[in-house]
């Protein structure tokens, strides 16, 4: 039964506002982390393994089905958590160089990449509006970059284009090959595929810590529990009770967040020519998302 358009949960909306400012605190939180000199791969070891206690016991308690239908499946959420883990490594690591917040609205190029591989891999069609989008999203993308560019230094850039890629790499591959599995039970295993990598990861470059600073301890805390756990939760209350576009639509949200709460919490502010690149960007996104 479609949604009438113009009755819209309200208990939607406030579980896509809890998701979106769960997420938005993500590039603050490791900002904060990598300050301290806690590597990326370290800091998101933790982020995911307790992630992945949390999400172990709900699956437990809720007596969902741990085990997948298919061995085909098991490499495929394992290949999905390598993507992942590749995504969240390059996005962690590019705010060495960057703020959050300009980092959080480069991100928000992905939707060039997706168009581009959804059309070869997916055979969705290109419209208008989703053209439209994604040249205004480009357009914004452009201008945030360059105006004016202060302390940030070009890899963070380029780290957090490559994320967006990849992030569109992860989407396309989740919808050909994991879309039938129970999104509690893989985002489980992805949590513990990604904790796994990354330990290995900081092990190798010998750089892995064992927290102690309860300061730390408690942004890490944070980034596993509310950005991640409650977030996800969150998102998905959401898209049961909203439409999809509706759910997409104030998934905009989370840029503006991590605007504001970097201002409020890190005092970093995007200088007038970035928020109107950030606006822009904004918009077209708003237009992609309506094309679809």
């Amino acid at each position: 039964m479609m949604m009438d358009q113009n009755k819209v949960d309200k208990r939607g909306i406030i579980y896509i506002v809890i998701a979106t400012l769960g997420f938005s605190i993500i590039p603050i939180l490791a900002q904060i982390g990598l300050a301290t000199n806690l590597g990326a791969s370290t800091l998101l070891f933790y982020r995911f393994f307790l992630a992945f206690v949390v999400f172990f016991l709900y699956v437990i308690i809720a007596k969902k089905k741990v085990k997948l239908e298919e061995k085909s499946d098991y490499i495929h959420v394992f290949l999905a958590g390598l993507i992942y883990s590749l995504q969240c490594i390059f996005f962690f690591s590019s705010f060495k160089y960057i703020s959050s917040s300009l980092g959080e609205i480069i991100y928000q190029c992905y939707p060039f990449f997706v168009l581009i591989l959804a059309y070869f891999f997916l055979n969705e069609k290109i419209t208008k509006g989703k053209l439209i989008g994604v040249a205004l999203s480009i357009m914004g993308t452009i201008i945030t970059i360059y105006g004016p560019l202060g302390n940030n230094h070009i890899r963070g850039i380029i780290y957090v284009i490559i994320t967006a890629f990849i992030s569109s790499v992860y989407i396309i591959f989740s919808k050909q090959r994991v879309s039938n599995i129970d999104t509690t039970v893989l985002t489980m295993y992805l949590c513990l595929v990604c904790s796994i990598v990354y330990l290995l990861y900081s092990l190798v470059r010998k750089d892995f810590v064992i927290i102690t600073d309860l300061h730390l301890v408690f942004n890490v805390t944070v980034l596993a529990i509310c950005s991640t756990v409650i977030g996800f939760f969150a998102f998905m209350k959401a898209i049961s009770l909203l439409s999809a576009g509706y759910v997409s639509i104030l998934s905009l949200l989370e840029p503006i967040f991590t605007i504001v709460l970097a201002y409020l919490i890190l005092g970093v502010a995007l200088t007038p020519l970035q928020l109107l690149g950030t606006t822009i960007v904004l918009i077209g996104v708003y237009i992609y998302e309506r094309g679809n």
